[in-house]
């Protein structure tokens, strides 16, 4: 029991050091530096890093050790074009349709944590309210086959918003000022313009990220 637990906690805080940027393509990823790192035995971590391997996490190559995948221009640019069509989609759609109650509570205690962490420049906790908020945006679609496209993409979502954030100093406040903005056009049923607003907005993170 202890063994699975050690597991799970090596993989927990690996999987953060990786999605936080902490871990980065600069450090020196072998096994010897991440016992160090997080003061545990290789067993543990040789199996965190063959599940973080199997998401896609990160590579282990035989004889050339651990590396991050990379990520270029263009793959950059191709992941953009895939949401702003996946998501402008979704926004135009979701603003014909009523929201619930419940979904409408959902979004502005969504929105609440956004303007506290943007006021308080805490980027990673308004890159988990930024991610939760584009995801559940495919979660009341109730389009399986776009949420399931959505969960794939959670983890370069992430990691992609966070860089955003730290390459631009103003864009926690904007970046929430947009989806307030987005949420309260998709409630008036202003389709087009809500359409418009959130390709705005994520042609602006890819245009930061490209630079």
């Amino acid at each position: 029991m202890a063994s699975v637990t050690l597991k799970e906690k090596a993989y927990e805080q690996l999987r953060a050091l990786l999605m936080e940027g902490t871990i980065s393509s600069n450090d020196q990823l072998t096994e010897k530096y991440l016992v160090e790192l997080l003061q545990m035995s290789r067993t543990p971590i040789r199996s965190a890093l063959e599940k973080l391997a199997a998401e896609g996490l990160l590579n282990i190559a035989p004889n050339k050790g651990l590396s991050l995948p990379g990520l270029s221009l263009q793959r950059v640019a191709d992941f953009f074009d895939f949401r702003i069509a996946i998501e402008g989609h979704i926004v135009h759609k979701l603003a014909n349709r009523k929201l619930s109650p419940n979904e409408i509570a959902w979004f502005r205690e969504n929105l609440r944590i956004q303007e506290q962490t943007a006021a308080q420049h805490d980027y990673l906790a308004f890159t988990h309210a930024d991610s939760e908020f584009h995801r559940q945006l495919a979660l009341v679609y109730e389009n399986e086959e776009m949420v399931q496209m959505m969960n794939n993409l959670q983890d370069r979502l992430f990691q992609l918003a966070l860089k955003v954030l730290r390459k631009d100093n103003n864009r926690i406040q904007n970046s929430y000022r947009d989806h307030l903005e987005i949420f309260e056009l998709i409630l008036a049923g202003e389709a087009d313009e809500a359409k418009r607003r959130i390709v705005e907005h994520l042609e602006y993170a890819a245009r930061i990220l490209v630079l």
